[in-house]
């Protein structure tokens, strides 16, 4: 593309380079022709003689010559700065520039096809209508005049052209001269009907009088207007050509464009349900968080609930260590009441015997023993009632033992129990322990995921809102691409009307 753009500002810069010959060609011939009638006009009739240039510079041609040579020169400055500008920005600029170029290139297009296309009917019709009054002429009728009054270019023209119509009559004194002025008219006028028609190979015989210096000058108008007309059409040409691949790469971009809408619109599509799965997985986060901190709160509870539950534990342990203990004592304690009582009871057993012979011997005083007798048999008495009594105790003495070791044995079970009891409290406190801490660590990894998946959800909403963005940039640049291929086929169609148009001159 920029080599073609290059190539076109070469050809527009020959476009300009024959131009400025076309009117300075235009102008030599409108020179001579003055020259040539110089000896025998006023002042007044050689500036309308002069004005005859007019003939192929029409109102809109004159006031096309300046400002079509500028802006062929800035089109021309402006295709390389794009040229210049493509290569150096590359890709990221060239759907702007493209769009840049194509604007560049329709106004280089209409610019061409609006001046090639005032030339050639500007110049057709001044010679049609010259040729018109020419025909005039060469029929006989040199009384025939150009009716045009206007005061601008063409009508300056009119007025010179009928000028010389009547210089021609003046000279024409004879019939000898009026027959051959009236023959090179006639040959004048075939000329200007086959230029006037398209056919730019005609060329006028060139002799020694004034006709041959109109001749001249108008082969080498007709000369500079065929190179003109070529170069015309090789630009038009070269601008169909352009326009053709222009259209097909607007034709590959919009494609392309509109492929990035439809991917970007698919793109945009699941990162909205990325969206909505990241905030379901922030609020499930947050619920796991939540729950968490539940879970953590009653393992503190029921942590703490087996501390008091072990201290309890400790406390009943300790008492009944105690209890087991005083129960050991009191056992202690009724092994001595046995032995007391077994002291009694042989006590008992002495006073009784001690009592029977005290009893016997007594008897064997006789009535001075008889009070001794009834003394001995009370102490017999109360000795037996002793030995009863002692037995009876030490029978009470045995199932308190008894009790007592069944007491101790169970009081060292239950100690056992509450021992295993308490070790299995603090093997629960510590299960609780290790719970919280798991407990605690799933709540903080749980704040952790929420807090990431809300970072997520806020990336992936701004990652939405930049396909989003983009989605649009993207169907804005299919339109502009759709907008810009359909200037590129108006671009077509115009250069091939020019082409057309062009191709009505026939060339040398």
């Amino acid at each position: 593309e920029t080599v073609d753009g290059r190539r076109d500002g070469q050809e527009l810069d020959v476009l300009i380079f024959t131009l400025k010959e076309y009117f300075a060609s235009a102008e030599s011939a409108v020179g001579a022709l003055n020259d040539s009638f110089d000896s025998s006009l006023t002042d007044e009739q050689r500036q309308l003689m002069r004005e005859l240039g007019a003939m192929v510079l029409s109102t809109e041609v004159a006031l096309w010559h300046g400002r079509s040579i500028w802006r062929f020169q800035w089109v021309a400055q402006l295709i390389r700065d794009l040229a210049s500008e493509l290569n150096d920005n590359g890709q990221s600029m060239a759907i702007h520039l493209t769009k840049v170029m194509l604007s560049a290139a329709a106004v280089a297009l209409l610019l061409a096809i609006t001046i090639g296309y005032f030339l050639a009917r500007s110049i057709v019709r001044d010679i049609i209508h010259v040729a018109d009054v020419a025909t005039q002429a060469a029929a006989g009728n040199l009384l025939a005049r150009a009716r045009l009054e206007s005061d601008d270019e063409v009508g300056h023209m009119a007025k010179a052209f009928n000028i010389m119509l009547d210089r021609i009559t003046a000279l024409v004194s004879t019939e000898e001269e009026r027959d051959r002025m009236q023959k090179q008219l006639v040959q004048f006028l075939v000329l200007v009907s086959d230029v006037g028609k398209g056919d730019l190979t005609k060329r006028g015989e060139v002799t020694a009088d004034m006709f041959g210096n109109l001749a001249d000058g108008f082969n080498l108008m007709i000369q500079r207007f065929s190179q003109l007309m070529k170069h015309v059409r090789q630009a038009a040409e070269r601008v169909n050509s352009s326009a053709s691949k222009l259209r097909d790469n607007a034709g590959q971009m919009a494609g392309t464009a509109r492929h990035q809408a439809e991917e970007s619109i698919k793109a945009l599509g699941a990162v909205e349900q990325l969206a909505s799965s990241m905030r379901q997985v922030t609020d499930t986060a947050g619920a796991s968080s939540d729950a968490a901190r539940q879970v953590l709160k009653a393992t503190e509870d029921g942590r703490l609930a087996v501390q008091e539950t072990v201290h309890d534990m400790q406390r009943i342990q300790l008492a009944v260590q105690r209890m087991s203990k005083q129960i050991k004592t009191l056992g202690d304690r009724s092994l001595e009441i046995s032995q007391i009582v077994s002291t009694i009871r042989d006590i008992a057993n002495q006073t009784n015997l001690l009592a029977l012979n005290a009893a016997i011997e007594a008897a064997g005083a006789g009535e001075a023993g008889a009070r001794f007798g009834v003394v001995a048999d009370q102490v017999r008495k109360l000795a037996e009632s002793s030995t009863q009594a002692t037995r009876e105790i030490a029978d009470l003495v045995k199932v308190i033992q008894s009790e007592t070791q069944h007491a101790v044995v169970a009081m060292e079970h239950e100690t056992q129990a509450v021992e295993a009891g308490s070790a299995s409290a603090l093997r629960t406190g510590d299960v609780f322990k290790d719970i919280s801490t798991i407990a605690q660590r799933s709540a903080e990894l749980a704040q952790s995921i929420a807090a990431a998946a809300a970072d997520q959800t806020v990336s992936t909403d701004q990652v939405g809102r930049s396909i989003k963005d983009f989605t649009g940039g993207a169907v804005a640049t299919q339109k502009a691409t759709d907008s810009a291929r359909a200037t590129v086929e108006d671009m077509v169609v115009l250069a091939e009307g020019l082409t057309t148009s062009v191709s009505q001159f026939k060339l040398a």
